[in-house]
């Protein structure tokens, strides 16, 4: 799959959270309740696991620390190299709200990077609850 469908299928999915966030669907005590801000590590769980289950499209998530805001960020990485973030919009400066592409720019600043498999968000039920929050939405955008 492109760089372009790809694009599409993230851009449509952070819509369904910002839907669901704005219609006060998410807990108050859960991070997504405070999208984008501070929720990168739960939102690479919920999209990888969507794009897996639905495309077929294998995911694994990077973290890497940010220096200029001094705090860790978390995005997914194809088995081809290509880069999905729908989160980068919780910092200043050239973060976009969705990026889809070559790690270049932003992603080459950061430093302590690890790559990690994505987390079964089946195990945990906060995940799962937002998961299925997220679908309900997916289906109105």
């Amino acid at each position: 799959m492109g760089e372009n469908e790809l694009y599409q299928i993230a851009f449509h999915f952070r819509e369904a959270i910002v839907a669901a966030k704005t219609n006060g669907e998410f807990n108050f005590r859960d991070r997504m309740h405070r999208f984008p801000g501070g929720c990168c590590d739960d939102t690479c769980d919920l999209l990888g696991f969507y794009l897996w289950e639905k495309y077929r499209i294998h995911t694994s998530q990077r973290n890497g620390y940010y220096e200029a805001e001094m705090t860790n960020h978390a995005w997914l990485i194809t088995d081809d190299r290509i880069i999905i973030d729908i989160t980068g919009d919780q910092f200043y400066g050239a973060w976009k709200s969705v990026y889809v592409g070559q790690e270049v720019g932003t992603y080459k600043k950061l430093s302590r990077i690890i790559t990690q498999d994505n987390f079964d968000i089946r195990k945990q039920s906060r995940l799962w609850d937002d998961y299925n929050i997220i679908l309900k939405y997916l289906k109105k955008v």
